[in-house]
């Protein structure tokens, strides 16, 4: 009985740690750091797309691309924000000793919210790829007479915009 008891309390006191590091690394300060330094770019997408949005005759699709661009950043980082609080919960779930039905509760709801995060993602991670693409040929397609000076000209962008859009798209 003794040894049954301490293979099983040894099995316990190796689960618990495993846990324990992955709520580490899943809920760290430097997870949401990243996250927030991540989050500058598709503001400052939708910020500089929202602001030019007239000021670009050579191809005002571009305004427009750096806009959805932003908007969608800002939602994937948001609902990643999301999913790892929910993936927190469901991992300290686990961990407590409480009654078994707040444990089950508790996973089932984090592990739908999980799910149904990551098919969001997903999709608007396709999305974002075709995007990404149109945006590229909306850019380039004009880089070669864009007229970043004269604004009466009709190949005009406003400066600002352009570059911060082809800078984006090289990144």
């Amino acid at each position: 009985m003794d040894n049954e008891s301490e293979s099983t309390t040894t099995s316990d006191d190796q689960v618990k740690p495993e846990l324990t590091r992955a709520e580490v690394i899943a809920g760290s300060v430097q997870t949401f750091v990243l996250l927030c330094v991540l989050l500058v770019i598709p503001i400052l997408q939708l910020a500089i797309g929202a602001s030019f949005q007239n000021q670009c005759p050579v191809s005002p699709n571009i305004p427009t691309y750096l806009i959805v661009s932003g908007a969608c950043g800002i939602a994937t980082i948001v609902l990643t924000i999301i999913m790892t609080l929910a993936y927190i919960l469901w991992i300290k779930q686990f961990a407590l000793d409480s009654g078994i039905c707040d444990v089950c509760a508790a996973s089932i709801i984090s592990g739908c919210i999980i799910g149904s995060i990551c098919l969001v993602l997903l999709l608007m991670s396709f999305f974002l790829f075709f995007w990404f693409i149109v945006g590229n040929v909306w850019v380039f397609s004009v880089h070669s007479k864009v007229d970043l000076d004269n604004q009466l000209s009709i190949n005009y962008c406003q400066r600002t915009l352009y570059q911060f859009a082809f800078t984006i798209i090289i990144m």
